[in-house]
């Protein structure tokens, strides 16, 4: 059930979404960026070796290891660095008053907009891992 204040705020959010807002198009846009970025990858493999393929799993779980740490140390704590404060803003005190334990659910796409992360961040994502794949 939905807090007054939860009810506010989602009101409030809502109308600060612009009209030209599309859920289908931001996933679609996420999606596009990643496999995209991830068939670009492939067509650089070559003569992997059986036992190089064993990366992928360890390489996945210090990956789920990775963002476990940054949700708890950087999305859930206020920061100094103006860059980790506005996901600190946008994760905690945006994701997490729109959603809450009690009331997880969203009305229409429009709220896919805090839902998920904007594609700009999957872009940054990605240019943050290039200097460890080129080593």
């Amino acid at each position: 059930m939905l807090s007054e204040r939860q009810r506010d705020y989602r009101q409030e959010y809502r109308s600060r979404i612009d009209s030209w807002y599309n859920g289908p198009v931001h996933v679609f846009l996420i999606y596009a960026i990643g496999l995209t970025s991830l068939w670009l990858y492939t067509q650089h493999l070559e003569n992997v070796r059986w036992w190089e393929w064993l990366s992928v799993p360890v390489f996945l779980l210090a990956c789920n290891i990775f963002e476990w740490y940054l949700h708890l140390k950087i999305m859930h704590r206020p920061q100094k660095s103006k860059a980790l404060r506005a996901i600190y803003n946008r994760h905690t005190l945006q994701h997490h008053q729109f959603f809450t334990d009690s009331e997880m659910r969203f009305r229409d796409q429009k709220d896919w907009r805090v839902t998920f992360f904007p594609p700009y961040a999957l872009v940054v994502f990605i240019l943050i891992s290039i200097p460890g794949a080129v080593l």
